[in-house]
């Protein structure tokens, strides 16, 4: 007589986990209490950072994205899903002004931000005590507020009183002191390096840091395959450290859409509005001719061009480095 195979539970292993008899004869393991609890804990100590984003971040876009179209007459919405702001947006000569002096500001800052960091980064990597005094004092103009730098550099370059005209001018190279931020062919580059200067820092550290965790025997490999500096550099260190030089880029970019203190307290736009950027029009927009509908268009407008900028450089950089694997 054959015995009949048991339906029941089985004895619990070690680990406290029920193994219960499946289809087929197969065994499957039963839910474990203590995992389920973990799973719900983790779920409760995200949940004030998931109400956080939306309610800080997903809440204020999707109010940006409705008044981008709806039209506003003295402050009062009058209508939705019309594309008047946008008409009236690219009816504004002073837009398209604006997007050149963005793009100069953007692509401008990041590049220099980038090359200028990774160059700093490649000298402060080399292990002496130069370079580890070097690397605290670097900080000091990211731990300067926006407002403290923005003031000191206006200052600095200004036409009659700047100490950097007038050092210009004591050593001949102009005949008076030069206006920095009164010429408006002149102004977004200056605003350019004002800014390439507070946040390269940061990124010089960062990419620091990934530079001296190349491993070194990569490196000696390659001295003893006849590599030269230039060849190891290009060949050994810039792949190993692709992911946080993509990083670092990409956060520049996001830094350089969002920056308004610097830009605005420096200049407020002008000469003549020739150093008008985005986010700078957008808050005249809103806060001094309360065109708010105008605004969040332009909005919408800087979150769209940022995201295909973004887009296309991981395109861009994913497809190169595939290459060299």
């Amino acid at each position: 007589m054959t015995e009949r195979a048991t339906t029941g539970p089985a004895a619990a292993p070690y680990g406290g986990v029920r193994r219960r008899t499946g289809f087929a004869g197969r065994s499957r393991a039963a839910p474990d209490p203590l995992r389920r609890h973990d799973r719900w804990l983790a779920y409760a100590m995200i949940l004030p950072v998931v109400f956080a984003v939306v309610g800080f971040v997903l809440g204020p876009a999707y109010d940006v994205f409705r008044l981008s179209f709806t039209r506003f007459i003295m402050g009062q919405e009058v209508a939705f899903g019309t594309l008047v702001n946008f008409k009236t947006l690219l009816a504004d000569p002073m837009f398209l002004q604006v997007l050149r002096n963005t793009a100069i500001w953007i692509l401008g800052g990041t590049l220099g931000c980038v090359v200028l960091g990774l160059a700093l980064a490649t000298f402060l990597a080399i292990e002496s005590r130069v370079t580890t005094v070097l690397r605290a004092l670097i900080l000091l103009p990211w731990i300067l507020p926006d407002v403290v730098t923005a003031m000191a550099w206006k200052w600095m370059l200004h036409g009659q009183v700047g100490i950097v005209g007038q050092t210009l001018q004591a050593l001949g190279i102009t005949e008076r002191p030069m206006s920095f931020l009164g010429d408006p062919n002149f102004v977004m580059w200056v605003l350019v390096a004002v800014v390439i200067w507070r946040k390269v820092p940061l990124i010089t550290l960062v990419l620091t840091a990934a530079i001296r965790n190349v491993p070194s025997e990569l490196i000696e490999a390659s001295r003893i395959d006849g590599a030269n500096r230039w060849e190891t550099f290009r060949y050994i260190v810039m792949p190993q450290i692709a992911f946080p030089f993509t990083a670092v880029t990409v956060i520049s970019m996001i830094w350089m859409t969002a920056e308004f203190t610097l830009p605005w307290v420096m200049t407020g736009g002008g000469p003549a509005n020739s150093s008008q950027i985005m986010s700078t029009y957008i808050y005249q927009q809103s806060f001094e001719f309360f065109n708010w509908g105008v605004a969040s268009a332009m909005s919408v407008v800087n979150l769209l061009c940022l995201a295909a900028l973004v887009t296309l450089y991981l395109t861009v950089m994913r497809r190169s480095w595939s290459r060299k694997e």
